[in-house]
């Protein structure tokens, strides 16, 4: 059974007459007072969305100096400038599959420094910016990691490795 097609029809739909002003206005006022809701809900909940949060000082580079066997790693560069007192550090260095804490910064980067590890505020300002630097005394082979922690949201902010690494897949 075959089922037929509708026709088309010959004259397409015109409306013979504008619609009326009342509800042309209503249109009108309905979008308008919608757009003012839209305003009031974003006034109410768009803070509530962004809560405030604290600032994260990212190390963005690092370079190497070596006079005097003594390794400087340098800051070239940061997301922006914190107090010392936000951040602590560590220096490991790993040799035939066993890792070992070569140095522990803690809070503010002076508590721990030893001649083998220490922090150097290069501009006395008290915030960990470029210029500044770690000085590391390091064993003559291994795989070297300094990370650099900011305490307040318990995040890595700077994380440096080098020396005999093995290769990592990503």
């Amino acid at each position: 059974m075959k089922i037929r097609r509708p026709s088309r029809p010959e004259v397409p739909f015109k409306r013979k007459r504008s619609p009326p002003p009342q509800a042309t206005k209503l249109l009108r006022y309905s979008f308008l007072s919608g757009v003012v809701f839209m305003v009031l809900l974003a006034i109410v909940f768009l803070p509530r969305m962004f809560p405030d949060q604290p600032p994260i000082e990212i190390v963005r580079g690092f370079h190497f100096e070596t006079p005097n066997n003594q390794t400087r790693i340098y800051i070239d560069s940061v997301t922006v400038s914190l107090e010392l007192a936000k951040f602590r550090a560590n220096f490991t260095v790993a040799e035939k599959g066993k890792i070992v804490e070569f140095g522990n910064l803690g809070q503010g980067l002076l508590v721990g420094a030893n001649a083998t590890f220490r922090f150097v505020d290069a501009s006395p300002n008290g915030l960990l910016d470029p210029g500044d630097y770690f000085l590391v005394s390091p064993p003559p082979t291994g795989c070297y990691r300094l990370q650099i922690f900011q305490i307040d949201v318990s995040q890595t902010v700077g994380f440096l490795e080098w020396g005999a690494c093995p290769q990592r897949n990503v």
